[in-house]
C-alpha cells in the first residue's frame, strides 16, 4: 500500500509536529523508512515516530521545512521499497506456481504413458 502524507504538520506545543499519512503503514514499511540513508544534522529517520495514520517529530519552527523535505523523501524510498519486495514476492510465487505446473504435467505424461500396463 503506498502511503503519502495527507496534510501540513500541526502542532500543539511548537515542538512535536504531527503529519496526518493518506493510510496506517505496515511494520515492514515503517522499517523501510527508517532505514533511509538520507538525513542532516536536524532532520534523520530514526527520529520519527509513528501512530496509527500519522507520523509525529520532534523540532523547532525553523526547522520543520527542512524536516518535511526530508519526511517526503523517506516516505518516497519507503513506498519504492516496499513497491520493489512485492514485485519480488510476485515474481518468486509466479515461479513456484511454474515450476509446480511443470511438475504436475510431467507426473501427468508419466502417469498416462503407463496407463495400460
Amino acid at each position: 500500500m503506498k502511503i503519502e502524507r495527507s496534510g501540513p504538520p500541526r502542532t500543539h506545543d511548537r515542538v512535536t509536529w504531527r503529519i496526518p499519512l493518506s493510510g496506517s503503514p505496515s511494520l515492514h514499511w515503517q522499517r523501510r523508512f527508517q532505514a533511509a540513508a538520507e538525513s542532516t544534522s536536524v532532520a534523520t529517520a530514526g527520529a520519527v515516530r509513528f501512530e496509527d495514520v500519522a507520523l509525529t517529530f520532534r523540532s523547532a519552527d525553523e526547522h520543520v521545512p527542512e524536516w518535511i523535505e526530508y519526511i517526503d523523501k523517506w516516505i518516497a524510498h519507503a513506498n519504492a521499497a516496499e513497491t520493489e519486495a512485492d514485485d519480488r514476492q510476485r515474481r518468486d510465487t509466479e515461479q513456484s506456481n511454474e515450476r509446480r505446473d511443470v511438475q504436475r504435467r510431467e507426473v501427468s505424461g508419466a502417469n498416462e504413458k503407463f496407463k495400460n500396463l
